[in-house]
């Protein structure tokens, strides 16, 4: 029986060795998974953020070059059909990116005196060049009007030269005067929900590694996100950064289908091997419990049942029968072993009753100096003949409970009981009682053999029965405190114990003084 129930044992923490493995393995891998999808979300975010700085960059540098044409040339501009649908935020003040389409490409050309002299194409940053000279097609009269146009064609191509060094002069000026912080949140804005990004931002400006434009609120701890700033000027380095204080949030909540399912199985995979680890332990211990109980019981009847069968066999015998005093003497013994017996079966039945909390409890008006008086005369004769005693210091007031006499009485028996079967030699015993604002306490002492801080966890365990030495060697089933604590929690009580080993315990049975009358 022992080597069966110590490969159970061994079965059972295999049994949750693998669970647990299991259970850190699957946890492990969907945190991987969510790990990488977060990864692979955040890769697209920022590749979109990148995307949409550089179209940022792009566009401040088509609009100061247009710029250049309107303010600095004021020459007559001619439009392509797509510009013509989309040209007018440049009178009506309106920002750019609220007319401004991503898909519109435009084309501004200038004319000086009939001829294309310079062109700005949407799709390039650049300012080109296409002087086409229109001259007369007449030989006669080419001949004439050839030096003179070519002088003039010359001095205009020298113009838009100074116009155009001019502007790339002042491209050297101070970023400030190039670019205002609200058209760069306008376009940069537009450029984030072209994309789908509706996410508020920060955004900060850098020349030569120092700031010149920040928005409200920009942090320069954050994580920052940075594109070069008219990447076709001849000098200065300019950094355009955005942060966006709340992406992480923003990424988990785009994810928050996945990590729903994936707590929602997570959890249950915890609780299921939670349930069923807390229930391959109660049936180990229910395991546990029977074994003791068969054990103990099979020990407790063996006794008595072979007491009883000596005499009657001893009664059967001839002689016996005629001598009167040994065959009443027998008697009481089968009387006493039965009553024994009996006391045993009703223990297992009083507790089989508690666990259903089917004990029906008799209360009436207790004395309880009374019933402690009682419960000493109970044990009176054991206790003299090993030789004990029993001391009474009743400090407390007659006290009338509302109780079960019956029961109540039994519990005190039981830990009086216990106190005198695990004291060594003779057993000296004090019972006490004292009174609180709140509670009667019942104070029961020995100085027997204590018990370890584990082993006074495990006292009120049914058939739980603290050792002497390596074996069992105290009569009793380990029913007795588990029922007395049973008892006294009925009565809205406790029932605490301080012990050590070698110096005996000592029991505090509080009984609430509101069931008083």
């Amino acid at each position: 029986m022992r080597m069966k129930t110590i490969h159970s044992k061994k079965r059972i923490r295999w049994l949750i060795a693998l669970m647990t493995i299991s259970l850190v393995g699957i946890t492990g891998i969907q945190a991987y998974w969510l790990s990488n999808a977060y990864s692979i979300k955040e890769e697209k975010f920022d590749q979109q953020v990148s995307e949409a700085l550089f179209s940022t960059s792009k566009r401040l540098e088509n609009l100061e070059n247009m710029n250049f044409l309107y303010d600095s040339f004021r020459l007559e501009p001619i439009f392509s059909s797509k510009l013509q649908s989309n040209i007018g935020f440049f009178n009506n003040g309106d920002s750019i990116n609220r007319k401004l389409r991503r898909d519109s490409r435009f084309q501004v050309s200038m004319r000086v005196n009939g001829d294309t002299i310079l062109v700005v194409d949407s799709d390039s940053s650049h300012l080109n060049i296409q002087a086409t000279l229109g001259l007369d097609t007449n030989p006669r009269l080419l001949l004439h009007q050839l030096p003179g146009q070519l002088r003039k064609k010359a001095q205009n191509l020298d113009v838009v030269f100074e116009k155009m060094i001019l502007h790339e002069v002042r491209k050297t000026s101070r970023l400030e005067n190039r670019l205002t912080p609200d058209d760069l949140d306008s376009i940069l804005s537009f450029e984030f929900q072209t994309r789908g990004i509706e996410l508020p931002y920060q955004f900060a400006v850098a020349e030569n590694n120092r700031l010149v434009m920040t928005s409200s609120g920009w942090k320069p701890e954050q994580e920052q996100h940075k594109a070069v700033l008219f990447p076709n000027d001849f000098f200065g380095n300019r950094l355009m950064m955005v942060s966006f204080p709340g992406k992480a949030n923003y990424l988990l909540s785009s994810m928050w289908a996945t990590l729903l399912i994936s707590m929602v199985f997570t959890i249950a995979m915890i609780i299921t091997f939670s349930r069923t680890l807390s229930y391959s332990i109660r049936q180990k211990r229910i395991s546990e419990i029977k074994t003791d109980f068969i054990n103990n019981m099979t020990h407790e009847f063996k006794t008595p049942i072979a007491t009883i069968n000596l005499a009657i066999d001893a009664m059967s015998n001839e002689k016996m029968i005629n001598n009167p005093e040994k065959v009443r003497h027998y008697s009481q013994v089968i009387k006493q072993e039965n009553q024994r017996m009996n006391m045993q079966v009703e223990s297992v039945l009083r507790m089989a009753l508690m666990d259903k909390k089917e004990l029906e409890l008799q209360y009436e008006e207790v004395n309880m100096s009374e019933l402690l008086n009682e419960c000493a005369e109970h044990i009176r004769l054991q206790l003299d003949a090993k030789g004990g005693r029993l001391n009474k210091f009743f400090n407390a007031p007659a006290l009338q409970l509302h109780a079960d006499r019956n029961h109540l009485g039994n519990a005190v028996i039981n830990i009086l009981d216990n106190a005198m079967k695990y004291s060594l030699g003779s057993p000296d015993i004090t019972m006490a009682t004292e009174a609180t604002k709140s509670n009667l306490i019942i104070i029961i002492s020995d100085k027997g053999i204590g018990m370890t801080k584990d082993e006074q966890k495990r006292i009120f365990d049914r058939f739980f029965r603290v050792s002497s030495g390596n074996i069992h060697n105290i009569k009793g089933h380990g029913l007795g405190l588990s029922y007395a604590q049973g008892i006294v929690e009925a009565h809205g009580g406790r029932i605490e114990v301080e012990s050590e080993k070698g110096k005996g315990s000592k029991f505090y049975i509080y009984l609430p003084l509101s069931t008083t009358n």
